[in-house]
């Protein structure tokens, strides 16, 4: 058996090679939203849609791109697409080529973000870390406050409850929660 494994690892490890990669570089207009929401491996994610399309994606990361919440935007971005024939997969990522339009929106603008939820039927998936006497946090950036609903959100945490809240934007970028369902 061992000897099995030691002809066919070679065989896998360069079987996948970078060299089996294609790299296509596109420019986009993009639309990214006011907020940032949370995201299912980590992290938080941009709200973004290509001109045109009216879908939305979540894009983690657009480097280069210094997100201010509260603000809509337009920009045209470079997206680097790296497709591997022979994993049969592709992964975009994406960098910022200029800003076309920085808007505010009305200071009292909602907007929803689930804060914890099952996934798969199994895993409780928390989004947010912290406590009601230290302070929450989404995924560890972005500062809740929560006044009347720090008890209930630390309860529904606890419990592992399903968590949404609708939110405003704050001073120096934190989310207040609203409302919590």
């Amino acid at each position: 058996m061992k000897k099995l494994l030691l002809i066919f690892l070679p065989v896998l490890l360069f079987s996948c090679s970078a060299d089996d990669a294609t790299v296509t570089e596109t420019e986009v207009n993009l639309t990214i939203d006011h907020f940032k929401t949370t995201a299912l491996f980590g992290g938080t994610a941009f709200i973004a849609a290509e001109t045109g399309s009216g879908e939305t994606f979540k894009l983690p990361f657009i480097s280069g791109f210094d997100f201010e919440p509260g603000n809509r935007y337009q920009i045209i971005a470079t997206r680097t697409t790296t497709k591997n024939d022979g994993i049969n997969t592709s992964t975009d990522t994406y960098s910022l080529v200029s800003i076309e339009a920085q808007e505010p929106v009305q200071p009292n603008t909602r907007f929803t973000i689930p804060l914890a939820d099952f996934y798969n039927g199994l895993d409780y998936v928390r989004f947010v870390t912290g406590s009601a006497q230290s302070g929450f946090r989404i995924s560890r950036e972005i500062p809740i406050e929560c006044s009347s609903f720090c008890e209930e959100l630390a309860t529904k945490l606890l419990i592992e409850d399903v968590i949404t809240a609708e939110f405003e934007h704050g001073a120096d970028g934190a989310y207040v929660i609203k409302e919590l369902y």
